[in-house]
């Protein structure tokens, strides 16, 4: 009810302006979140990987650069919350304006280029986290580090935070940063993951991906994440629309392309997880992924316009799905797909 005042008058404010002022209240009234935000059953956990998510549904990285209000989105019923993209030095990102709203289209368009506060400033607030809902850390490489130097970078950054994350996600895929997408040769990231997994110590570790890809390189990635032992992919990340502009378009716009890479992945069966994002706006949304084989999702733009009513119309919906089939999430996902699909058939 509170956000549904409010949105008219942020709507009006430029995008960015009004993501600060929000995210200027939220970090000091963490207790708005569970003031409107819905409670964790335990029956609609799930496990991805080595960690135990709340609930299937999870805050997607972006919104949370600097992990200013890991409390707050803890408290809303977030499965997972993902912070970042952070780096080793503090950057500014590109110039402005460089958020973008398409209301008609429930979508957003971002050229922001990494913004966050670097490794020393954030870090404290990994550190002192102590909400129980999963913290994934989203790192990248600063906009002018070399390819070369980005490896010593990333694995800094991955060592630095050992401690502090219960995953981590390797973005080489966002558009904004120049070269960063060709990151995701696999020459690269063979020695990414070689070096990162000396020290990985069994922590969770994903890589997401760009949905501009060709369906080959997709399986490519996918095939590449399994042999390294990554825990598997987030997919994915934002898409390029040079007709809307410089930057990644994220919403409902970018929703058929990110369903068609994540059927893409799911159907080669291959033994790691797959998180979908990318115009993940309703339960039906959720339902289509489980039916395709996925288990988790995460949320931005949908989050941006419908506020908290979101999660309650996710856990509303999944609720009534457990307590019809009788069962919980948990023994849900450990039957056979065929058998997922079934019950899955009057909720798509």
């Amino acid at each position: 009810m509170f956000y549904s005042l409010l949105k008219p008058l942020l709507f009006s404010l430029d995008p960015e302006v009004a993501h600060n002022m929000i995210m200027d209240v939220v970090k000091l009234c963490p207790t708005l979140g569970a003031l409107s935000g819905i409670k964790h059953d335990p029956a609609l956990s799930v496990v991805v990987g080595k960690t135990r998510w709340s609930f299937p549904v999870g805050l997607a990285a972006g919104l949370d650069k600097n992990a200013e209000a890991l409390p707050f989105f803890s408290a809303q019923g977030f499965g997972a919350i993902e912070c970042g993209t952070i780096t080793l030095i503090p950057q500014m990102g590109n110039p402005r304006p460089r958020m973008f709203r398409y209301p008609e289209e429930r979508s957003l368009r971002n050229a922001m280029g990494f913004p966050n506060q670097g490794l020393l400033e954030i870090m404290p607030r990994l550190t002192s986290y102590a909400g129980t809902t999963p913290l994934g850390v989203n790192i990248g490489k600063n906009k002018d580090t070399t390819p070369e130097e980005s490896i010593g970078e990333l694995s800094l950054l991955f060592e630095a935070l050992q401690d502090s994350a219960s995953y981590f996600v390797i973005n080489v895929s966002s558009p904004n940063t120049p070269g960063l997408r060709a990151l995701q040769e696999i020459s690269y990231l063979t020695e990414l993951f070689t070096e990162l997994n000396r020290n990985r110590g069994g922590k969770d570790l994903f890589l997401k991906i760009a949905p501009d890809l060709p369906k080959e390189k997709i399986l490519e990635l996918a095939r590449l994440a399994h042999d390294f032992k990554l825990t598997g992919l987030i997919a994915t990340n934002t898409t390029i629309m040079p007709e809307r502009g410089a930057g990644g378009v994220s919403g409902v716009l970018l929703r058929e392309k990110s369903q068609d890479i994540c059927r893409t992945i799911l159907n080669e069966q291959i033994d790691s997880e797959l998180i979908a994002v990318g115009g993940i706006t309703r339960p039906k949304d959720l339902f289509e992924l489980w039916h395709e084989g996925g288990k988790a999702a995460q949320v931005y733009t949908a989050y941006v316009y419908q506020g908290p009513e979101l999660l309650k119309k996710f856990n509303k919906a999944i609720l009534n799905f457990i307590k019809i089939q009788n069962i919980t999430l948990e023994e849900f996902f450990s039957l056979s797909l065929e058998e997922r699909k079934y019950r899955l058939k009057d909720f798509i």
